[in-house]
């Protein structure tokens, strides 16, 4: 992806982030999807080296970052990511958000 001009800034709302990227990640449409939003395997990874990772895939603002995560083997059996690292291990934190269109429920995500 070309770089962008000083200031700009990648910043979606919710609808935009599911209704377009994430359900075109899913359907395995629109390649592109991948260069904005790039596919990392936080698991595999130690939290200090997002940043810098950030840096290479991630383009626009630099304080906010969008990854896919592939699902793991153990995810999809069990429901629950295998969080450990070769350091320690992932904290799950956040809340679980819904975003609703009217009379139609779009997403329900963990934060």
């Amino acid at each position: 992806m070309e770089e962008q001009a000083p200031g700009f800034r990648f910043y979606l709302t919710e609808e935009e982030l599911i209704s377009f990227y994430l359900h075109n990640k899913l359907e395995g449409k629109n390649q592109e999807v991948n260069l904005v939003i790039p596919v990392v395997d936080i698991y595999e990874l130690e939290p200090w080296q997002l940043p810098k990772l950030s840096g290479e895939l991630c383009h626009g603002d630099t304080g906010q970052w969008f990854f896919f995560a592939p699902r793991q083997e153990r995810e999809a059996r069990e429901g629950r990511p295998n969080r450990t690292t070769a350091s320690g291990y992932w904290k799950a934190t956040g809340w679980t958000e819904c975003y609703c269109l009217p009379y139609f429920l779009l997403a329900v995500l963990k934060m």
